[in-house]
């Protein structure tokens, strides 16, 4: 509040016993009448009456003269002077307060020199506004000389003075004098102790020069300023300066985004000068947040804003207006991630809060209005669209501000056009035309008018009008936010799939750029995005490109190589990075291990920390992988540059061999992918409008085969009689238990159809299949799939699954048990935990591992068995880290929001494998003494030594199906902690089948099998009653062996 709206009780109270003895004091009378009229000044200022104002200032001056209160009646001169000068009327402030300054100075003057140099600004002003530089000049010497005789030379309130002297200048449009005037104030501030007012002023300044467009002089402040001493002083205006400099870096072009680290010291110095929960802390939180949406940085935008939200209304409250806007710009950045229906939630709330608080006709209030208008409108509601357009161009006339008048009738206009309530005709066309090139309209406005004009002519067939709408749709998404932004990258998409009917060649290298350019981007969000909720919606953004592209590959076999790399990216957002991690792998030496040993560590602590970002929890953990990492990479670029002389470029340069250049000639990968098309709302009950799963079919020496297979919802319809028979806990043999098989047999033979038959020449002549699944196939025996003649895929090829595509690059030999090594066993487990009694007892489990233990048990190989109390987390970490073979028989579990587990819980933390003294308490926490051993744990483990992983345990091969990652639970940990395969199960088996089906594995092995084949051979003991307690598919169909 400015100084001449503080003529309160208060003040006056205090100048009065300021004054000293000669002066008159105001009479208790006058006191009162003038904190009355400092109300009703205040009052007509907030309602925007500044002529008002002025006239009520001036009415008092006079009235308290004629009482004699000559102090309070040239006080209220100046609040006149000043209410004058904010109206641009300096030729009154000249001609009536001009020549009362000497009397004015001396009535003021004795009792508080605050009014009087406040006058002395005023007169300054209005005499630079007028054009008497003469004049100014000489009011700015008498005002820096009285202030520097009160306070001393290069005192603070010097340095204000010369300043301010400086502002008055520039805004006389004085500019070369002004900015000499005020860098020379600058710097002589700078060469004082003054720490904190010279990085206020300095911050000012800049502030200044960036709303006058002077951005090149805000940007030589902001570098000057960082070279005195002041900003190493420890003075809370470090985080005011910080936060400037931060939103200059937004606001002019910046594609670097080098405002990040200056955001992130600004809100370090605000918490550390402020609190944690400090209203400055959330300002400039919010401040971030926004900026980073704003370049389409989603993923940790809506991380920072959502936490900023929960301490908003922990520390102001939920009826607070800062709380508000943090809401109201959470919503927006939800808009923008395409959740309009989560937006809508918050828009409601803050609308209903701000028309209570500031009425209906309130700025605020129309912006919320407007934010809840375009909800309804992305989620297709049109009527209510429209309610809230309405009530926009009610608020907007109200205030009477004719762009915005405009901008609301435009609103309506394209809700009427795009809901058909009004027919596209020729003026409607020229409306249309207008909102897209008028830079008066809202971008966001004119984007979705070129979309509706690039959609009418795509309809009537004119492909050239189409294309020019949608660049004009690109150009101003690109050019309002960022090219990176997610609307202008579906401004691109649209594009490339409007080309691909006139020029497909042009369309196919749009495609690729456009893969290439989303897959960074979703790699950035969802490597920092909190929450698997916000990774997977940012994730599913892409999915529309990927759908568009899979379509297009589909109806040109030319652009089917680029596609099949792309989707051999994506399960794991391999990005330019880890291909390149790939090439330096192929090219050091493999008995480097140390170098081996770096590369691995780098790739798997970048994943993990990914993971842990997801599941939104422990945060610092995920940060502190991603320092390892960097430290890492460091040790690592420094021995290959030694050792093998490899540089950058060599690197870049070096091509990534496909998957057709690793194979054999008897082997091929089958990778299974879907694409989706997902509705606007992607909160919805049924949130995706189509979905398509695809294989890509690599052969030796050939080019990529892509296979459409349809919609998988529908290919996997018959699932249930499936997922009956094969998880049912019946161990019965009665005519029920029959039909359910009976059923499951129908269901493969199926699934067989759907996903194997279309691909059935492709496969031809193989023995080996590498199988990539996606998505819930991930859950499938594809051992059991029957073909119409009744054999299994199991009894045609060896099959090996892959956790993902890049797995092939370390996996194409199948290598046998190494001859020596370190073998643990765990079996025969103590859950007992004081009176709690645990887990069941499975007595079985120790029979099983001391039954492999004389299998390997030889030369070579060491075997440690563990079992009883003796198999804690601790004991067994120490135990399976460097180890070759890692046998654990016991109980597991595996549960998500998606098969009836906990839904605010991750589903990291809802599959575990059960060891000693574990009780029955689940705490799903990191606690290596809770009996426990959760995903999340276990990822963070270093099982980079271990050939092959056993999780003899129920369940222990499921896990969530996830946009990113394939599938998340046991199988991504193992991977995640290195293993390079690891033996898990599908569904819940009998201790004795699982004992005999793993000891009949064990003996394949050490007779010199390789993993995959000696899986198969048991798998045929089975099936032809070599093991008796196994024979039941539900016993050997259950083990699957992921290759990682």
């Amino acid at each position: 509040m400015q100084l001449s709206l503080r003529i309160v009780l208060s003040l006056v109270l205090f100048i009065f016993l300021a004054m000293p003895a000669s002066a008159k004091a105001p009479t208790q009378a006058a006191i009162a009448r003038s904190d009355v009229i400092a109300a009703e000044m205040k009052a007509l200022v907030e309602g925007g009456d500044l002529e008002g104002a002025r006239r009520k200032a001036e009415a008092a001056s006079a009235q308290f003269k004629t009482e004699g209160e000559t102090w309070l009646a040239a006080s209220y001169a100046v609040s006149a002077a000043d209410y004058a000068m904010r109206m641009g009327d300096a030729a009154r402030v000249d001609a009536d307060y001009y020549p009362r300054m000497g009397e004015l100075l001396a009535t003021l003057e004795p009792v508080e020199e605050t009014r009087a140099n406040l006058l002395l600004e005023l007169l300054m002003d209005a005499k630079g506004r007028l054009g008497d530089n003469d004049r100014q000049d000489a009011l700015a010497e008498l005002y820096e000389e009285r202030i520097r005789k009160a306070h001393g030379r290069d005192s603070a309130e010097d340095v204000d003075a010369r300043v301010r002297t400086a502002y008055s200048l520039l805004e006389s449009q004085r500019l070369e004098e002004g900015r000499k005037r005020l860098r020379a104030a600058l710097a002589a501030s700078a060469r004082t102790e003054l720490h904190a007012v010279t990085l206020r002023h300095y911050t000012q300044a800049a502030r200044s020069f960036q709303a006058s467009g002077l951005n090149d002089d805000a940007a030589e402040l902001f570098r000057e300023a960082e070279q005195t001493t002041a900003i190493r002083a420890e003075v809370k205006e470090l985080a005011d300066f910080y936060l400037a400099y931060a939103e200059f870096r937004t606001a002019v072009p910046d594609s670097g985004q080098h405002f990040v680290p200056l955001y992130s010291m600004a809100t370090n110095l605000y918490a550390r000068f402020y609190g944690h929960e400090s209203s400055e802390l959330i300002h400039a939180t919010d401040k971030l947040a926004s900026a980073l949406s704003e370049v389409g940085q989603y993923g940790t935008a809506i991380d920072l804003e959502r936490r900023n939200y929960e301490i908003a209304q922990k520390s102001l409250g939920d009826d607070d207006t800062i709380t508000w806007r943090i809401a109201n710009n959470l919503a927006d950045m939800l808009r923008g991630m395409g959740s309009p229906s989560r937006a809508l939630e918050y828009d409601l709330k803050v609308l209903e809060n701000r028309t209570r608080h500031y009425g209906q006709n309130h700025f605020n209030t129309l912006v919320s209005a407007n934010n809840t208008a375009q909800n309804y409108l992305d989620l297709g509601d049109y009527a209510e669209a429209r309610r809230y357009f309405a009530l926009c161009l009610e608020i907007s006339q109200a205030l009477g501000d004719p762009v915005t008048i405009a901008g609301m009738e435009a609103w309506l206009a394209y809700t009427d056009l795009l809901s058909g309530a009004r027919p596209m005709d020729a003026a409607a066309l020229g409306r249309i035309e207008a909102l897209v090139t008028d830079s008066n309209y809202p971008a966001i406005l004119s984007m979705k008018a070129a979309n509706l004009l690039a959609d009418h002519f795509a309809r009537a067939g004119n492909v050239e009008r189409q294309i020019k709408y949608l660049q004009q749709a690109y150009s101003i998404a690109g050019g309002e936010m960022s090219t990176g932004h997610p609307l202008a990258v579906a401004g691109r998409i649209a594009l490339a799939n409007a080309k691909a009917a006139t020029d497909p060649a042009t369309a196919a290298e749009e495609f690729a750029a456009i893969d290439q350019d989303m897959l960074r981007w979703v790699h950035l969000q969802v490597s920092v995005a909190g929450g698997r909720e916000v990774g997977e919606a940012v994730r599913a953004m892409a999915d529309d490109m990927l759908y568009d592209y899979a379509r297009f590959a589909e109806q040109h076999t030319s652009a089917v190589p680029a596609f099949a790399d792309a989707a051999r990216r994506w399960p794991s957002l391999a990005t330019a990075d880890a291909d390149n991690a790939l090439k330096v792998a192929r090219m050091v030496d493999r008995s480097d291990t140390e170098t081996v040993r770096l590369l691995d560590r780098i790739t798997r602590l970048s994943r993990i920390a990914r993971e842990i970002f997801a599941a939104d929890v422990e945060q610092d953990l995920a940060y502190a992988y991603l320092s390892d990492t960097k430290a890492l990479e460091q040790q690592l670029h420094e021995r290959i540059v030694a050792r093998y002389q490899l540089d950058r470029e060599k690197v870049l340069n070096q091509p990534l061999p496909t998957p057709g250049d690793l194979l054999g000639r008897d082997q091929v990968l089958v990778q299974y992918f879907t694409t989706r098309k997902w509705r606007v709302d992607r909160e919805s009950a049924d949130p995706i409008a189509d979905a398509r799963l695809y294989a890509i079919v690599w052969r030796k020496g050939a080019a990529p085969v892509l296979r459409g297979l349809g919609d998988p919802r529908r290919l996997l319809v018959g699932g249930e009689d499936m997922v009956a028979a094969l998880q049912t806990r019946d161990r019965s043999t009665g005519e029920g238990r029959g039909l359910l098989v009976q059923a499951s047999k129908r269901a493969f033979s199926r699934l067989h159809d759907g996903l194997i038959a279309p691909i059935d020449a492709d496969i031809a002549g193989a023995k080996t299949v590498f199988i990539v699944p996606d998505g819930q196939l991930f859950a499938l025996p594809f051992s059991l799939l029957e073909d119409p003649a009744g054999r299994l895929l199991e009894e045609r090829f060896t099959l090996r699954l892959l956790t993902e595509p890049e797995a092939l690059y370390r996996a194409v030999e199948d290598r046998a048990l190494p001859s020596e090594g370190r073998v643990v066993l765990a079996g025969g487990i103590d859950y007992a935990k004081g009176e709690e009694a645990g887990a069941m007892p499975l007595p079985g489990t120790l029979r099983e591992v001391e039954a492999i233990g004389k299998v390997l048990s030889g030369p070579g190989l060491r075997i440690e068995t563990l079992s009883g109390a003796a198999v804690g987390e601790a004991a067994l970490r120490e135990r399976m880290t460097g180890a070759t073979v890692a046998h654990l028989a016991t109980h597991g579990a595996y549960g998500s929001a998606k098969n009836g587990g906990a839904s605010n819980v991750d589903t990291l933390w809802q599959s575990e494998v059960i060891l000693a003294r574990s009780g029955d308490t689940r705490a799903m926490r990191r606690d290596e003494k809770d009996g426990r051993l959760y995903a999340f744990e276990l990822m963070g483990w270093d099982l980079s030594g271990l050939d092959l992983l056993v999780l003899s345990a129920c369940e222990t091969g499921r896990g969530d199906e996830a946009f990113v990652g394939g599938l998340r639970g046991l199988p991504t940990a193992a991977n995640l902690a290195g293993a390079r395969r690891s033996l898990l199960t599908l569904w819940p088996v009998a201790d004795d089948g699982t004992a005999d089906f793993m000891v009949r594995f064990y003996e394949h092995l050490k007779d010199g099998q390789a993993y995959a084949e000696a899986l198969r051979s048991t798998r045929r003991d089975a099936i032809e009653g070599r093991i008796p307690t196994a024979q039941d598919p539900l016993v050997w169909a259950a083990f699957v062996l992921f290759e990682n």
